[in-house]
C-alpha cells in the first residue's frame, strides 16, 4: 500500500524530487516521461490509445460473441488475444495439411476470441476516454481497423505469389505457410493487449478506479434494464451493418455483371469503401466531437447509404460515385453510432451493452448473409439491392423513431457539444 502511495505521488505531482535539481535537459526529459507514465495525462491516454488501436489491427474476422459474465480486464484481454493467435495457427495447419475442417474449426476459435477482443477494446475506449473525445476514439479505431483490412486484402494475394514463387509450387501447402506468415499481425495484437492490460491495472491501482463501475463486467442480467432508446441503437446497427458488409462481400461479381468491370477493376472500387474510411473516420470522430448532435449525423449517413444503394440499383452511373458515398456514409456512421452508447447506458453496463451489440450485428450479418445468397442464385442482382435498400430504410425509420424518443425523454443523444460540456460540469459540481 506504501508503494502504491508513493508511485501515485510521484506521478501525480507530489514526489520529494518534484523540484530536483539535474542537468539542464532533465527536467524536460523527465516532464515528458512522467506524463507518459501518468494514467491522469493526456500523453498517457494517447499511449493507450495506440495500444487501442493497433489491438484491433489483427480482427479481420467477426464471427461469433461469448455469451456469458465475464471480465474484461487485462486477463480477459490477453486470454482473448491468445484465442486469436491460436484460431490464426489452426487455421494455416489446416491449409498445410489440406484439411478443410481443420481450418473451419481454427477461423470458430479465431472469431470466438475476435469478437471478445473487440468488445473489449471498445470498453476500453469508453473507460479511457469519456466526453468530447469518444466520438474521435472510435474513429481511430475504426480507421485502423480499415487499415487492417486494406492490407489484408492486397497484401495475403501478393504474398501468396511470392510464397509460391519461393517454393517453386502452388496449392494447399503454400497456402497454409502464408497463412501462418499472416499471422504475424495477431501476435501484434497478442503484444498489445499485454501492455494494455498492465497499464490498465497500473491505472486503476493510481487512480483507484473500480472495474465494476467502469462497464469491465458483463452481466446477462443488465438486458432486462436495456431503455428503448438503446434497443432503437441495436436496431439501426444491425439494419445498417447487414446492407453494407454482404453486399462488399458480393461485390466483385456484382460490379463485373452489371457494369462489365474486370476483376481488378472491380476488385478495386469494391474495396474503395474500405479505403475511404481509414483517412475520414478520424475527421469524422473530431467532427462529431466538436459539434455533437450524434442522431442528425447518423441520419445523414443513413440517408446517404440508401442513396447509394439506389444509385447502384436502378441506374447506371458511374458506380464510383455510389461507392465513394457509401465509403463517406460508413465513416461517418461509426464514429456517431457507437459511442451514442456511453450516453444512454449506465458505466457499469458498458460492457453488457457492447457485447450486446457486436452479437446481435453478428447474428444479423449471419442470417441476412444466407438469405442474400439465396435471393441472389434465385432473383439476381437487381433484388438483391431491393433488399438492401428495405434493410437501410428500415435502419432509417429506426433512427427517426430515435430521434422522437430521445425528445420526448429529454435525452442527451442530440445535444450539442456545448450542452454535453455544460452537463458535465454540473455533474462535477
Amino acid at each position: 500500500m506504501e508503494e502504491e502511495d508513493e508511485e501515485s505521488r510521484a506521478l501525480l505531482g507530489g514526489g520529494p524530487d518534484a523540484d530536483g535539481g539535474g542537468s539542464s535537459c532533465a527536467p524536460a526529459t523527465a516532464g515528458v516521461l512522467a506524463a507518459l507514465c501518468d494514467p491522469s495525462r493526456l500523453a498517457h491516454r494517447l499511449l493507450v490509445l495506440s495500444l487501442m488501436c493497433f489491438l484491433g489491427f489483427a480482427i479481420f474476422a467477426m464471427i461469433t460473441q461469448l455469451p456469458c459474465r465475464l471480465r474484461f480486464n487485462g486477463w480477459g484481454t490477453i486470454i482473448f488475444s491468445c484465442f486469436v493467435c491460436l484460431g490464426q495457427v489452426v487455421f494455416a495447419l489446416g491449409g498445410i495439411f489440406n484439411a478443410f475442417w481443420l481450418m473451419e474449426f481454427g477461423r470458430f476459435i479465431f472469431g470466438t476470441g475476435g469478437e471478445s477482443l473487440a468488445v473489449a477494446q471498445n470498453t476500453y475506449a469508453v473507460s479511457w476516454f469519456k466526453g468530447k473525445e469518444l466520438n474521435l476514439v472510435f474513429g481511430l479505431q475504426l480507421s485502423m481497423a480499415r487499415i487492417g483490412s486494406t492490407v489484408n486484402m492486397n497484401l495475403m494475394g501478393w504474398l501468396y505469389s511470392k510464397m509460391e514463387a519461393s517454393l517453386g509450387s502452388a496449392g494447399y501447402t503454400t497456402l497454409g505457410i502464408t497463412l501462418m506468415l499472416g499471422g504475424i499481425t495477431c501476435i501484434i495484437s497478442l503484444i498489445c493487449a499485454l501492455a494494455l492490460g498492465y497499464l490498465d491495472q497500473r491505472a486503476e491501482r493510481i487512480l483507484h478506479k473500480e472495474q465494476g463501475k467502469t462497464g469491465e463486467v458483463i452481466k446477462l442480467t443488465d438486458v432486462k434494464d436495456f431503455s428503448l432508446s438503446l434497443w432503437l441503437i441495436f436496431i439501426i446497427c444491425v439494419c445498417y451493418y447487414v446492407a453494407v458488409f454482404p453486399f462488399i462481400g458480393l461485390g466483385k461479381v456484382f460490379f463485373m455483371e452489371k457494369f462489365k468491370f474486370s476483376s481488378q477493376a472491380a476488385s478495386a472500387i469494391n474495396s474503395v469503401v474500405y479505403i475511404i474510411s481509414a483517412p475520414l473516420s478520424p475527421v469524422f470522430g473530431l467532427l462529431v466531437d466538436k459539434t455533437g448532435k450524434n442522431i442528425i449525423w447518423v441520419l445523414c449517413a443513413v440517408a446517404a447509404t440508401l442513396v447509394s444503394h439506389m444509385m447502384l440499383a436502378f441506374t447506371l452511373w458511374n458506380p464510383w460515385i455510389a461507392m465513394c458515398l457509401l465509403g463517406v456514409a460508413y465513416s461517418l456512421l461509426a464514429c456517431a453510432l457507437w459511442p451514442m452508447v456511453a450516453y444512454v447506458v449506465p458505466e457499469h453496463q458498458l460492457g453488457t451493452a457492447y457485447g450486446f451489440m457486436q452479437s446481435i450485428q453478428n447474428l444479423g450479418l449471419a442470417i441476412i448473409s444466407i438469405i442474400a445468397g439465396i435471393i441472389l442464385d434465385t432473383r439476381g442482382y437487381l433484388f438483391l439491392e431491393v433488399f438492401f435498400i428495405a434493410c437501410v430504410s428500415m435502419s432509417l425509420l429506426s433512427v427517426v423513431l430515435l430521434y422522437l424518443v430521445n425528445r420526448a425523454r429529454g435525452g442527451n443523444l442530440n445535444y450539442s457539444a456545448k450542452q454535453r460540456e455544460e452537463m458535465k460540469l454540473s455533474h462535477t459540481e
